[in-house]
């Protein structure tokens, strides 16, 4: 009998990871993009003088710190574009002096993700009906 609870056991086993190999192979699985560990995301924050021209621009960056960009016409369009939006930029990252900068190649606007509903929005979950004999209390009685 013990042999043959090994025995299961040991099949139960093979089982599961032979149906983990099947779905991991699965042909219908969405693609996602794939997450490029060099991008720098942030807040594009830019610094104009009295005549409207950009001095300076910094992707504000909570995780990884804020980066310094240097002023090329991708940066000047970024600036113009997306100024106080959250994009994902690409380009050559360097250090000089301590401070992070960063030569934009490529960018993009991220979307903010959607607000988890949850009890708080009353629109959106639905409220328990009231139960007769269990409302507020109508006086002393």
């Amino acid at each position: 009998m013990k042999k043959l609870t090994i025995l299961f056991v040991m099949a139960a086993m093979v089982n599961f990871m032979l149906v983990g190999v099947s779905k991991a192979a699965d042909p219908n699985k969405p693609n996602r993009p794939m997450f490029d560990p060099n991008a720098i995301r942030g807040k594009v924050e830019v610094v104009k003088d009295a005549n409207g021209t950009i001095t300076s621009m910094k992707i504000l960056n909570k995780r990884r710190g804020d980066w310094n960009v240097v002023l090329n016409d991708k940066a000047k369009e970024l600036a113009q574009e997306l100024e106080g939006r959250i994009v994902e930029i690409t380009g050559t990252q360097e250090t000089k002096d301590g401070q992070k900068w960063v030569t934009i190649e490529s960018y993009k606007q991220m979307r903010r993700p959607e607000p988890r509903r949850g009890y708080g929005d009353p629109n959106q979950m639905p409220r328990r009906p009231e139960r007769p004999g269990r409302g507020p209390a109508e006086g002393n009685q």
